[in-house]
């Protein structure tokens, strides 16, 4: 796969710069009261979003992070672009992907494994409803599920079964990640590999077919959706943090 049509998105400072076969991605010193983005991708064409990729796919790229605990959310991979910024749902979450979460964030989508951490990781939530793809359909439901999902007494039992139905894999991965790694994603229809330094990481049979976009970003967000509370919002970062990314 080639990158030439990677485009940045910059909100409230954050920046994209070249470098020598690729570019990083800065985060400066922020807030929690405003959301703050560096990101590349290839999918917003004249202010709509537009996916391309279906499965059979493949991504390599190499990658290192400025700490070993990032602060907010980052990684790179396809996804299909599923919330808005004031965390209503647009589309049912689809991804494919290399993805860090720190631990403000509480995003289970496993049963038994933690909802944060640097994580390979697929998820297909338009399986669970058929029909759940059509524009339509999906507005209609999520206009009915949205406002009770920020209630207690409905998103426990919403949430755990969101999570029993929904195709997901995943596993957190430990490693240096400030020095560089080479990372792959084998997206295929019924056999999708993770590679890290050329070892398989995670292998699954569950992943979505798209159309989904590229993605390669570094942000302050955070999410908690799990055990009845249902809430999004944004991380202070201390200091700034980075991600370089080189392309083969």
């Amino acid at each position: 796969m080639t990158f030439t049509n990677l485009r940045p998105y910059c909100v409230n400072e954050g920046r994209v710069d070249p470098i020598p076969n690729g570019f990083r991605l800065t985060l400066p010193p922020t807030n929690a009261m405003v959301y703050s983005n560096s990101q590349l991708d290839d999918y917003q064409v004249g202010g709509r979003f537009h996916f391309k990729y279906v499965a059979p796919c493949h991504l390599a790229l190499q990658a290192r992070f400025s700490q070993q605990a990032m602060t907010g959310t980052s990684g790179f991979g396809f996804w299909n672009h599923p919330f808005g910024q004031n965390g209503e749902v647009l589309a049912p979450p689809c991804n494919v992907w290399f993805f860090n979460a720190s631990r403000e964030s509480d995003m289970r989508t496993v049963r038994g494994a933690p909802g944060w951490g640097f994580k390979a990781a697929t998820l297909d939530s338009a399986a669970v409803v058929p029909g759940l793809q059509n524009p339509r359909f999906f507005s209609l439901i999520s206009r009915v599920l949205n406002p009770l999902l920020r209630l207690p007494m409905f998103s426990r039992p919403l949430m755990a079964s969101a999570q029993a139905m929904v195709r997901a894999n995943e596993i957190v991965l430990d490693n240096d990640w400030t020095a560089w790694h080479h990372f792959e994603v084998d997206w295929q229809i019924g056999d999708t590999q993770f590679l890290v330094d050329g070892r398989e990481v995670l292998r699954c049979n569950r992943a979505p077919r798209g159309p989904l976009g590229v993605v390669i970003w570094l942000d302050n967000y955070r999410a908690v959706a799990n055990n009845g509370h249902y809430e999004f919002g944004y991380v202070a970062c201390e200091e700034e943090q980075w991600i370089e990314v080189k392309f083969e």
